[in-house]
């Protein structure tokens, strides 16, 4: 099923947003265009049963590092830029996506064709790709005062994450991982166990809500944060300073949870070379979480779970076998 569009367009002209009005009203799909002065205003008027897309021509909007982070942190709301620069998107690029379009340094009836083609074509391909938030999913949206389970992992976690989801049931509260691995393998490992757990699996995206029976796996060379959307709990995937030498790093997963949850998180640590995971285990215990440590007989290489276990970080230090039992009484 593909979703009908809701198109915002902040900060352009009145004679460029009659040409994009006129035109891509008569596509398919386009259920709304909608002039905003500032992408802030969209906030209030996004429909989520539609797919949302934020046109911002940088040419008069201010193109600073708030705006760009407000736009990259929505799940609903997907951001394209526009300018006659190209330099100046730069700044709203740093998540890799193609989300700039050339804007005509001379708008006539042409060149404005040309440019609602390009617009039009980038919108379509996010549309069929994208299909608005049923029922069924909306319901299995969690806020903060939901369990959430978090896990980090290294050396030997691919075979432990793999044990410890098997016995989790496909309704589990929502699940987030960070598992050390070389950038491209994140996808095929997550499409690898979505094919065998009861629940589903995937590599997570930016803006992505959490969801009761699903996990979301941090993808390689980005770090995952939870953030508040609209009540609702989401992730943020986002390139920046390595951790420990490692990005993904745990230790900003779980800073988040400590932040964001408080008691209502659950910390699981398992094995691993190095201290990543341990200090922020030791935040999301100081906030009231629960959290478990893989001992030493069962681990691959037991560096994680100890640094954790040594700042009295562990609640529960428990061999693999019994983790997801431990989990379970825990929700």
């Amino acid at each position: 099923m593909t979703a009908s569009v809701r198109l915002f367009i902040a900060g352009a002209k009145h004679d460029m947003i009659a040409y994009i009005k006129s035109g891509m009203l008569k596509k398919p799909g386009i259920e709304m265009v909608i002039a905003v002065d500032n992408p802030a205003e969209a906030e209030n008027k996004i429909n989520r049963q539609s797919l949302n897309v934020l046109l911002t021509d940088l040419d008069t909007v201010s193109s600073n590092s708030v705006v760009a982070s407000m736009n990259r942190q929505r799940a609903d709301l997907f951001a394209i830029y526009t300018s006659v620069s190209s330099s100046r998107a730069k700044p709203f690029l740093t998540d890799g996506k193609d989300n700039f379009i050339m804007k005509p340094a001379v708008l006539t009836s042409q060149t404005a064709g040309v440019f609602i083609a390009a617009l039009y074509k980038r919108i379509d391909s996010l549309r069929k790709q994208t299909a608005p938030l049923g029922v069924r999913d909306m319901n299995k949206i969690v806020s903060g005062n939901k369990k959430v389970i978090g896990i980090a992992s290294s050396t030997g976690g691919t075979s432990a994450l793999e044990m410890i989801l098997r016995a989790l049931p496909g309704d589990i509260p929502p699940v987030v991982v960070v598992q050390h691995m070389p950038s491209g393998f994140t996808k095929l490992f997550a499409d690898r166990l979505d094919a065998v757990l009861a629940m589903r699996i995937k590599e997570a995206q930016t803006g992505e809500y959490l969801k009761q029976g699903e996990i979301l796996l941090a993808p390689a060379d980005r770090h995952m944060k939870l953030v508040r959307q609209q009540g609702a709990l989401a992730v943020e995937c986002y390139v920046g300073i390595k951790m420990h030498g490692v990005m993904p790093a745990a230790d900003v997963l779980f800073e988040s949870m400590a932040d964001l949850l408080k008691a209502n998180g659950i910390g699981v640590i398992l094995t691993g070379m190095g201290a990543d995971g341990a200090r922020g285990l030791m935040l999301m215990h100081n906030a009231g979480a629960k959290t478990i440590g893989q001992d030493k007989e069962t681990c691959v290489v037991y560096g994680m779970p100890k640094v954790a276990k040594d700042l009295g970080a562990v609640d529960f230090e428990l061999p693999i076998q019994k983790i997801a039992e431990k989990i379970l009484s825990l929700v």
